[in-house]
């Protein structure tokens, strides 16, 4: 059930160099601006992502709430979970003593099957979807403004869904939304319009949205117009990684302030089966609410997921 996309051929991200803390090449985040995002594919049931920690959950659990703590993110957006994944998670973070609880939503894109068997090595419940943690106690998303979307496919394969909630972030509410869109072309080009229907919808009404996900194809892919708000798009986002001039490559010139680019989250040492690295990873803010943005892909855990956590952060503009 893995996804790999038209030109690298399979989705990833992670968290650390070799079994290493996932916090190893993490930038200063004393110089960071706030608020703080995470987006990480945890590839909870692909078998190319078997727990390197063998049996005990609850290490790989602790490497990930690791690289939350040390990121200090106030919003975390999660692909491929597992539910038990997701509820290990949960019920570390949502009331622990002396450090930042986060409350927590999820959502099945696939119901239990042969096809999630992989969840098994999580727990007794194979459904398999999306989440999002918000830093604060219960009640910090708002589950009345919960709502799942299904996004269209040019021809059948796997289901693939938004999930979007209401959450206060530093003190202000936001429009959350996850997704894994398909590495197919043309459905996702179909499932990127869907998400930036949706996602444009919420802006117009006033709230400031957060985007994060994988979205199986590069910036540059004609694919992701909807959403960019520059160099070709018309959409209402930035992204947090558009402005390291390190990454323009030959896309943009380096007298350019922001470029549809960004540090790849998929490369052969996590994702064997990608070939040239690339960027399929993404932290889309409206760009009404949000100025400042900055990006980072931390370096990867082979076997823990065969992606980049992918890091953001951003100052608020209104």
């Amino acid at each position: 059930m893995r996804a790999a996309f038209a030109t690298l051929l399979l989705l990833a991200l992670v968290l650390v160099s070799g079994p290493a803390p996932a916090t190893a090449d993490t930038p200063d985040a004393a110089d960071w601006p706030r608020p703080r995002f995470l987006s990480y594919n945890v590839c909870g049931a692909a078998s190319q992502c078997a727990d390197i920690y063998g049996d005990s959950r609850t290490a790989w659990r602790d490497q990930v709430v690791k690289a939350i703590d040390h990121w200090g993110a106030d919003l975390v957006m999660l692909q491929e979970v597992c539910y038990n994944q997701w509820t290990l998670l949960r019920d570390h973070l949502q009331n622990r003593a002396g450090k930042p609880s986060y409350d927590s939503v999820w959502a099945a894109a696939l119901p239990a099957s042969p096809s999630t068997a992989g969840c098994s090595r999580w727990g007794t419940d194979h459904r398999f979807g999306v989440v999002i943690f918000a830093k604060g106690g219960v009640g910090t998303i708002n589950n009345g403004s919960r709502s799942v979307h299904a996004l269209p496919e040019a021809e059948p394969v796997e289901n693939r869904i938004m999930l979007c909630a209401r959450a206060s972030v530093t003190g202000r509410m936001v429009r959350a939304c996850t997704t894994h869109v398909d590495h197919h072309p043309a459905t996702a080009k179909l499932q990127v319009e869907r998400v930036a229907s949706i996602t444009r919808a919420f802006a117009s009404e006033g709230d400031p949205v957060v985007l994060g996900g994988d979205f199986n194809v590069l910036p540059t892919d004609a694919a992701l117009d909807p959403l960019y708000d520059h160099n070709g798009g018309y959409g209402v986002f930035q992204e947090v990684d558009e402005n390291d001039k390190d990454f323009f490559g030959g896309t943009c010139g380096r007298s350019l302030d922001r470029c549809r680019s960004g540090e790849a989250t998929a490369e052969p040492v996590c994702s064997p089966k990608v070939g040239t690295p690339g960027k399929i990873d993404y932290i889309f803010l409206s760009y009404y609410w949000f100025t400042t943005v900055r990006g980072d892909a931390a370096a990867c855990t082979p076997g823990m997921s065969d992606h980049h956590l992918l890091r953001g952060a951003a100052a608020w503009e209104h």
